[in-house]
């Protein structure tokens, strides 16, 4: 979906927190790919230095050494995989003088158009960002049902109900997953991200109640994909959430086999719409 037949034999990755960045380097390890990896201090998971070519290890905010590293490396072409927790952003951070002039610059301190100003950066230093879900075409599901259970109709109206909202409000980089029961709104996801979110939910909604997680609209492929995983099923199960909807086709879903399984026994339904 993402590869060609002339796709380079070296790329760049600039790796984020979660399992995202070491999945991706041992799925383009797979296609004869070599990964020349660029680390945050912190926040990368060092199981990554495993499965590339080669790492450098920066501070969060520091972009001078990364252009340098690929530069150096004669790297093309780069894929930003992880996420950045929000809530670093309001912890004292090193800024290198490109990265400071950046925050200074920019009017929209939005997730999105940060990070487009930083892939602007990279192309000017002919480094161009690509499709975050290239060599993960198994991983991003499409449209329909995961699980043996599928939604009932009174869960579809929540799930219609709560991807309206989410759709809403996404945009402002908040409520990229909400909770609702009976057309009622449990919680919103904002900094503390998506598994608090779940765990606040419970203590409104009791059980049985519909997640709903989308992608932003206009979602750049480029920059951070919504994520979930095994971990999210065994949290749905824990505050015994019924439903889960996806977006199909911009969510990259992690253990995505053994979170099904795992979904199938506790009777879960994941729909991909």
């Amino acid at each position: 979906m993402y590869l060609t037949p002339d796709f380079p034999k070296r790329i760049g990755l600039i790796a984020g927190g979660t399992n995202y960045p070491v999945l991706l380097s041992k799925e383009a390890k797979k296609k004869n790919v070599d990964v020349y990896a660029v680390g945050i201090k912190g926040l990368t998971s060092k199981t990554v230095e495993e499965h590339v070519k080669e790492i450098i290890w920066i501070e969060f905010g520091e972009l001078v050494p990364l252009i340098k590293f690929f530069k150096k490396n004669k790297i093309k072409y780069a894929i930003m995989a992880g996420n950045v927790k929000k809530a670093d952003l309001f912890k004292d951070i090193k800024l290198d003088v490109l990265t400071h002039q950046i925050l200074n610059d920019t009017n929209d301190k939005s997730d999105m158009n940060l990070l487009a100003v930083a892939a602007n950066i990279l192309k000017k230093s002919h480094v161009e960002l690509i499709d975050a879900r290239t060599f993960l075409e198994e991983y991003i599901p499409k449209k329909g049902c995961l699980t043996k259970n599928a939604p009932n109709s009174h869960e579809w109206e929540d799930i219609m109900f709560g991807w309206k909202l989410a759709k809403s409000i996404s945009a402002f980089d908040v409520g990229l997953t909400v909770a609702v029961k009976d057309k009622v709104v449990l919680s919103i996801e904002a900094i503390e991200g998506t598994n608090e979110a779940l765990k606040r939910a419970v203590k409104y909604g009791g059980d049985s109640f519909v997640v709903v997680k989308v992608a932003r609209p206009n979602q750049d492929m480029r920059f951070e994909l919504p994520v979930v995983g095994l971990e999210t099923i065994k949290l749905l199960k824990q505050v015994k959430a019924k439903v889960m909807a996806i977006e199909a086709e911009k969510t990259l879903f992690f253990d995505i086999k053994e979170a099904i399984k795992v979904a199938d026994k506790n009777k879960i339904s994941i729909i991909a719409v």
